[in-house]
């Protein structure tokens, strides 16, 4: 009653100052509270039961599909089918070499494709809209298949004739002549696929919206770049091209599913592509697969001709029909080789994921991009399978759990990237 007393009978400034006092708590209390709230982790989705069914079916469509890339060139050669198939060609050509070789291939490639085409139609489409991973139409599914098949076409018609070359002039050396010869191939095919080839199925343009393209630029500068290529179009954002085609493409509704702090981080994400080049290292793992797998070819092949080169109907490796043999080979050596691959492809995303959140600082907003992409993932996490196999980026749970604890700077840690970027 005393205390009670006291307030009221208190001179008004005194009252008024007491009641300022306990406003200002009220609201630095509040203040604390939210960014605790903000703060807090992000927390990584459940896996439901459907979800895991949905990686499980993934897992066995991908075994299929490897295993009917295998039994096509093995069906090739074992009911003769290629051995008939080189001698039509022959008639075909007049038995003029090149004609013969670049029709046996392309001939090849069509009834690959053709036998392909139901697994590629319900894996590719049906599933794919079953599992509310795409809109599109059947015609534009179907285009995009015929583009990929006819830029199959167009390149083995360019190309295809080298192997064969070589092999013939050079039954020794071949396989190191050819990777020499195809380095500067690969290279101008990287440097083109954003000029020539993903504008047949896909409609980009530069990007007009100011406001981010300052942001952008901010970004770039702060790591030593004046001027960064951005385009808009297609469904996801990734850094493309090589050398002077080089550039980072946004997905064209990127502002509507993105907040302006989660476009921060993508575009920082992606200028550690740009800015370190890890398009180049994409040229030398091509390099080295080309090596490796046409020494392997040729060392395999010739053991295989002789065993059974009177089923297979053909003696030489340079005999056009020895090209299911070449695919068949290609591609035990492309999967065993995938798990590193894949590895190696997980390491320079998260390392993206840690360069754009040095650069922007934007934990949490990272973290719920990851969340957003978790509810059209196959699954939150990998499983072993899929992690081996399949997986080229980190699973979004991994990544959220990065993203929320990766603070080098709270505790006055040195950055990894501090010497090619200012931090925020």
């Amino acid at each position: 009653m005393t205390r009670f007393r006291f307030a009221l009978e208190s001179p008004a400034w005194l009252r008024t100052i007491s009641w300022k006092i306990l406003a200002a708590c009220i609201a630095a209390a509040l203040l604390v509270s939210t960014i605790a709230h903000a703060e807090l982790p992000v927390a990584v989705p459940a896996a439901t039961a459907s979800v895991l069914g949905q990686q499980r079916d993934a897992n066995i469509h991908w075994a299929a599909f490897r295993l009917l890339e295998l039994a096509i060139p093995l069906f090739f050669l074992f009911t003769g089918l290629g051995a008939r198939l080189r001698r039509m060609c022959e008639s075909i050509s007049g038995r003029r070499w090149f004609w013969t070789v670049t029709l046996f291939v392309c001939a090849y490639l069509v009834l690959a494709a053709l036998i392909a085409l139901p697994f590629d139609f319900y894996v590719g489409y049906v599933q794919q809209h079953a599992a509310g991973r795409s809109d599109q139409s059947l015609p534009n599914w179907l285009k995009g298949e015929g583009v990929q098949l006819a830029v199959r076409l167009v390149l083995a018609s360019l190309l295809i004739w080298l192997p064969y070359r070589l092999i013939a002039r050079s039954p020794r050396r071949w396989w190191l002549y050819c990777t020499l010869a195809l380095i500067p191939v690969a290279f101008l095919a990287l440097v083109g696929w954003a000029v020539w080839v993903k504008p047949l199925t896909t409609t980009y343009k530069p990007l007009d919206d100011r406001p981010l393209e300052t942001r952008i630029e901010a970004l770039a500068a702060r790591c030593g770049v004046a001027h960064v290529p951005v385009f808009v179009g297609g469904n996801d954002t990734r850094v493309d091209g090589l050398g002077p085609t080089n550039r980072i493409v946004l997905q064209s509704n990127l502002a509507s599913v993105e907040t302006p702090d989660q476009i921060e981080f993508t575009v920082g994400h992606e200028l550690k592509h740009y800015v370190m080049g890890d398009n180049w290292k994409g040229l030398a793992i091509i390099a080295a697969f080309l090596l490796a797998g046409f020494w392997l070819t040729d060392r395999l092949g010739r053991a295989a001709i002789r065993r059974f080169s009177r089923r297979w109907g053909f003696s030489e490796l340079s005999d056009p029909a020895s090209f299911p043999l070449i695919v068949f080979l290609l591609t035990v050596l492309w999967l065993a080789v995938l798990p590193f691959f894949n590895l190696f492809a997980r390491h320079i995303e998260i390392e993206a994921d840690r360069f754009g959140l040095e650069l922007t600082h934007q934990n949490h907003a990272a973290a719920m991009i990851f969340v957003r992409d978790a509810q059209t993932d196959i699954a939150p996490d990998w499983d072993t399978f899929f992690l081996i196999f399949q997986a080229t980026h980190p699973s979004c749970a991994e990544r959220i759990r990065f993203a929320n604890s990766y603070k080098p700077w709270e505790r006055g840690a040195p950055l990894v990237y501090g010497n090619i970027c200012k931090s925020k």
